[in-house]
């Protein structure tokens, strides 16, 4: 369990909540700017944290409506056992199963292999330049320009090095990395191929990259997360030497 915690630890970092409440052991994390779950859920910490789950439920739901949002539970192996059940009697339902996964760098057969040259330019955008980023990421997912803002102002907050990142084909945008370095450990928090640009391989380019540059400034393990229903992607980084370190999922109404 202490690795597992270790690894929600440098999640929470890598991508950190504007607000955190914390109920016990239960993490209640709240961006008002930014809707993804990864920000706005409850992240249970210690699985024998389960008493009075009515009330502990009830008040996490109480601090999502505050804001007009929905509740949201991440589940890992850290949550109490009883807390899926209950939630579901609640009217909650499971959806978006992921996985944590991670990779030794230090004795990687794919860094060993050499590689093509890197099919893309790429730039990397330093703090206060966090906007350009997320103008290229809202461009590749059609996000409204609040939602460009609220991805900047999450780059922003990041403590951690970042490494804030943009490939381009010629003076296309083709590609958003977004990597955080703590401790030893790199995370690869996004990752996302132009439509016009997908099925070349640049994915694996990039991620084989990120993976070497990581090890070369004295990082040893290399960790993301990726969600169960994504084979292509879990194919690739299986490829790439990475296995899975724990399972989550939320719930959500």
């Amino acid at each position: 369990m202490s690795e597992i915690r270790q690894f929600e630890e440098l999640g929470f970092h890598a991508w950190p909540a504007l607000q955190v409440t914390h109920l016990g052991d239960w993490a209640v994390q709240l961006t008002p700017y930014y809707p993804s779950k990864r920000g706005n859920s409850v992240n249970l910490l210690n699985p024998a944290d389960d008493a009075n789950l009515a009330q502990r439920v009830e008040a996490c739901q109480a601090l999502f409506t505050a804001q007009d949002k929905q509740p949201v539970f991440r589940l890992t192996p850290l949550a109490p056992p009883a807390l899926a059940d209950y939630l579901v009697k609640r009217g909650y339902t499971a959806t978006g199963a992921s996985s944590v996964m991670a990779c030794d760098l230090r004795d990687n057969a794919a860094l060993k292999t050499p590689q093509p040259r890197l099919p893309l330019r790429l730039v990397q955008f330093r703090d206060g330049q966090e906007i350009g980023y997320s103008r290229i990421s809202g461009a590749f997912h059609d996000r409204p320009e609040p939602l460009v803002e609220g991805l900047a102002e999450v780059l922003r907050s990041i403590k951690p090095q970042k490494y804030v990142i943009a490939g381009f084909s010629g003076a296309e945008p083709a590609a958003t990395l977004l990597c955080v370095s703590e401790n030893g450990y790199t995370g690869l928090l996004d990752l996302c191929i132009g439509e016009a640009f997908r099925r070349r391989g640049f994915a694996k380019a990039l991620v084989l990259n990120e993976m070497a540059q990581a090890l070369s400034r004295g990082d040893h393990c290399f960790w993301l997360q990726v969600e169960s229903a994504n084979a292509a992607a879990r194919a690739l980084y299986q490829g790439l030497g990475f296995t899975t370190v724990y399972d989550y999922i939320y719930y959500c109404r």
